[in-house]
């Protein structure tokens, strides 16, 4: 506390929250106190759905809070200056915050236009140097940014190293110039892929182990940009965080971003939604690309949100043994034991609970522990699906988190997954009728046509009611995801982008050629062979083999192989068809897969394996995106089912992948 006296009158007084603390650079690190840190960072704009980017102290403190409970230690401002309340509450809450000078010159062409011109000096300065002096005593800010996409030019030079003779303690971070520039003690790339070079002409994105490993480099690299979240998306986030692990130098990101930017608005005809990208008549506009958050306007979570965080959680496992069932637990935590945290676990055996224990943790800071959970574990003969779950949860409630606050998680299989194997051959075939045009198989009330000159299977009848609305058959492209048409535009295409990779391999417009189809009956079931060419022009860019075997308990089984061409992008195949005409709409559905959220094979560490209930599709399926994404609602389903009904449905996906060779 400053005061000012005039003799015994007190004048004025100033209060000020005191930190104590030391960032440095060495050895190739970023240090606090000594320490390496583990940058779990995401990019966040001054936003509210609806008061525009007008927020009060309580839509600070709700952010600050969600970014604690999903594991987020840092936050850049992007791409400003934040109002001094929000730096107040960082440095009460904890959260590492990199302060961004209010400079873009996104646009400009060359993008440096500015950056190198030194009339614009003085205008750059004033954005920096209030910055610095406005908040240097804050110690929730660790690094100062010298702004955004502004190309690379003498004023950040200039200023990069005012910042350093004016405020020595804190290094100062820019991506601009290539994002290894000499402007920045931080080697700070958007979008860098882990592995995969992105050789763009003057300014190349090397993957991010390769980076770091580049002759002469000693500096650590931390995303300023990654894992773009715009709409359905973070697919291979959990692949950054295996590598932060296991390199050093490797320091973390920040995620962009942190809140769709949207405003909710009430439409000509009643409905009330989030407009954004022309709805208030504005041209031109971004469409979508404000639409980039791992929440929703009103901070709703996206279903990505659930794996950032399991992908950054500060708690490792490690399952050492399974008789006696042992574990090991690592913390993450750089400056705290575990006084508050919990480990819970449990067995489950096919979706029921048959041992579960708790126990108190405690850790020193980064320590581990090795833990004995129980001594035996009696299964049932034959039993399947066995999944320890291990979970650490605060029992008390903190200052950001309620009592009983999950941590981390988890899951391990205690025994091999249920393998559904072909069942021994009984009783005769179906029979097989041949003619010119179909081959018809029946058995029973079910009744299977398959055209011979598509190949396709083309009518399915039980009971003499059509189960199929269009015939089975390949579908090698899907809707594009946001993220898959990335910038691309009607009037400005970017090459790069999926969708239009897709459109170029000619994968929209591919040409079925049916080149064999064969039956045949054997003892116990009937074996169609189809084989299709996929072409574009006279090219064959795609091989099909599908393999239909019709047996004796009349059931289908489909197995299907593809193979693309050299070249060809990459892309998921699947096989599709409608297995009724009426839609379920009123049931409650169950089943065993991996999580009840939103989950694909690129987004599921954070899925737990288990049995699920559904409410009905009209109220778990409801749209909860914007715009409406390709979605399904799990992975790796092993059988599902319809409370309710007499008939059960087999749901799972029929899938391949294509590869490149």
């Amino acid at each position: 506390m400053v005061s000012l006296w005039q003799g015994d009158r007190l004048i004025e007084a100033e209060a000020w929250d005191i930190g104590f603390r030391r960032v440095e650079i060495s050895n190739g690190l970023l240090l606090l106190n000594g320490k390496p840190l583990l940058i779990r960072g995401v990019n966040r704009h001054e936003h509210h759905h609806q008061r525009g980017q007008v927020v009060t102290e309580e839509d600070m403190l709700q952010d600050i809070l969600l970014m604690k409970q999903n594991n987020f230690n840092a936050v850049r401002c992007s791409h400003y200056p934040n109002v001094s309340r929000w730096y107040e509450l960082c440095n009460r809450y904890g959260l590492y915050v990199v302060d961004e000078a209010n400079i873009e010159t996104h646009g400009m062409v060359p993008m440096n236009r500015l950056s190198d011109d030194p009339s614009w000096l003085p205008a750059f300065s004033a954005r920096v140097t209030r910055m610095v002096q406005s908040n240097r005593n804050h110690p929730s800010i660790i690094i100062w940014s010298l702004g955004n996409e502004s190309g690379g030019g003498d004023n950040h030079e200039a200023l990069y190293h005012w910042i350093k003779r004016n405020d020595p303690s804190r290094p100062v971070q820019y991506e601009g110039g290539g994002a290894d520039s000499s402007a920045t003690d931080i080697i700070c790339p958007m979008y860098a892929r882990v592995e995969r070079d992105q050789l763009i002409p003057a300014v190349p994105k090397w993957g991010i182990k390769k980076w770091i490993s580049l002759p002469g480099e000693q500096r650590p690299l931390i995303l300023c940009e990654y894992a773009h979240a715009m709409g359905n998306s973070l697919g291979n986030f959990a692949d950054y965080w295996q590598a932060f692990r296991e390199y050093p130098r490797l320091q973390g990101g920040f995620i962009w971003d942190w809140a769709d930017q949207a405003i909710s608005k009430t439409f000509e005809d009643g409905s009330t939604g989030w407009a954004y990208g022309g709805d208030f008549g504005d041209k031109p506009n971004d469409r979508q690309f404000c639409m980039n958050g791992l929440v929703f306007p009103d901070r709703r979570p996206h279903p990505s949100l659930i794996e950032a965080k399991h992908a950054q959680q500060f708690f490792q496992f490690t399952l050492l043994a399974q008789s006696p069932l042992r574990v090991s637990v690592n913390s993450e935590y750089l400056f705290r034991a575990t006084n508050n945290e919990e480990l819970r676990w449990q067995v489950q055996s096919a979706g029921e609970t048959v041992a579960s224990g708790s126990t108190a943790l405690d850790l020193i800071p980064q320590g581990e522990a090795e833990l004995t959970l129980c001594d035996s574990l009696t299964l049932s003969q034959g039993a399947k699906e066995v999944w320890l779950l291990l979970e650490v949860v605060q029992p008390q409630a903190t200052a950001w988190s309620p009592a009983e606050h999950r941590v981390a998680w988890q899951q391990f299989a205690l025994a091999a997954p249920l393998a559904l194997a072909k069942p021994a051959p009984a009783g005769s075939a179906p029979t097989l009728e041949i003619d010119e045009s179909f081959y018809v198989v029946s058995l029973g009330s079910q009744q299977w046509t398959v055209d011979r000159q598509s190949g396709l299977l083309s009518q399915w009848r039980a009971d003499g009611v059509e189960q199929l609305l269009t015939p089975l058959r390949d579908q090698f492209v899907r809707a594009p995801l946001d993220n898959d048409i990335g910038v691309s535009e009607v009037e400005r295409i970017d090459p790069n982008a999926w969708v239009e990779r897709w459109k170029s391999a000619g994968l929209y417009d591919l040409e079925a050629r049916c080149v064999r189809c064969e039956a045949q009956r054997l003892a116990h079931e009937v074996v169609i062979d189809s084989r299709w060419h996929y072409l574009r022009g006279d090219e064959v860019v795609i091989v099909s083999r599908w393999r239909m075997t019709f047996d004796s308990e009349g059931r289908l089984h489909l197995a299907v192989d593809g193979r693309a061409a050299p070249g060809t992008p990459a892309a998921a195949a699947a096989s599709r068809a409608s297995t009724s005409r009426s839609p379920i709409s009123s049931s409650r559905s169950r089943g065993s897969a991996t999580a009840r959220m939103k989950n694909y094979p690129d987004r599921r560490s954070s899925a737990e394996f288990s049995r699920w209930q559904l409410p009905p599709c009209g109220d778990e399926h409801a749209r909860t995106s914007s715009p409406p994404k390709t979605a399904y609602a799990a992975i790796a389903p092993r059988w599902t089912g319809v409370a309710g009904t007499s008939r059960a449905i087999s749901t799972s996906r029929c899938s391949l992948t294509v590869p490149r060779s």
